[in-house]
């Protein structure tokens, strides 16, 4: 049971990292399954910063921040 739980912490607190904090930095503690996916929410992420002086990286950003969002809600409706 307590692994199930600690799991179950380590997604929740993933979720609030990649909503609140940094697209891609919670999906790092998703597992090995979903690393690349998290290295690629990231690099987008931080490709977007010097982007929004050329408006463009709003647009990037928001796609990083979706993809992560996507990513966390498949992992909390395969994994709870």
């Amino acid at each position: 049971m307590a692994k199930k739980q600690d799991k179950t912490t380590k997604i929740i607190i993933g979720f609030i990292l990649n909503i609140l904090v940094f697209p891609g930095a919670g999906t790092f503690l998703f597992g090995k399954k979903y690393q690349n996916q998290a290295i690629g929410q990231l690099v987008l992420s931080i490709v977007s910063i010097p982007l929004i002086f050329f408006v463009i990286g709003i647009f990037t950003w928001m796609a990083a921040w979706i993809w992560a969002l996507v990513t966390s809600v498949q992992v909390i409706s395969k994994e709870l």
